[in-house]
């Protein structure tokens, strides 16, 4: 298997280098995140190009397939949680980690909420300049709920 992939020192270290096999399937996103897609590109390309005279156990396949479904579980009840944290903020008032043109954080009323992929956004409503505008920040941002 290790003769296959073009750089292992990238899954362990975190260092951005070459992430594909030697066939050229791309293991690993970009930012260096590992996923479960990147982790289904893995099995895939190692029951690929394992060898037929000296096959893997099975039994070990089927274990982290379990481990797989576990942790695909896990993060979709993460991102559905934080959905609703998010959420609950519908109403309140909010201070930001992001700060206006003059240099003041941003203190505003939530809005909505949106899920846009992996990330959620707030719709708030801050001051900027004396008028009243509505804003969007990522849920990430919030510092305190007054």
């Amino acid at each position: 298997m290790a003769e296959n992939v073009t750089d292992t020192k990238a899954y362990s270290t975190g260092q951005a280098s070459s992430t594909t096999t030697a066939k050229g399937t791309k293991i690993v996103k970009d930012t260096n995140e590992m996923d479960k897609n990147a982790f289904l590109r893995i099995l895939t390309a190692e029951l690929s190009n394992q060898d037929p005279e000296n096959a893997k156990d099975s039994t070990a396949y089927v274990a982290q397939m379990a481990q797989f479904a576990s942790l695909e579980q896990m993060t979709n009840l993460n991102s559905t949680m934080s959905l609703v944290g998010a959420s609950s903020l519908i109403g309140r008032v909010v201070k930001l980690n992001a700060t206006d043109d003059n240099g003041d954080q941003y203190v505003g009323t939530v809005l909505g909420t949106k899920k846009d992929g992996s990330s959620i956004k707030l719709n708030i409503q801050v001051q900027e300049n004396g008028k009243a505008v509505s804003k969007e920040f990522p849920y990430s941002s919030v510092l305190e709920i007054y």
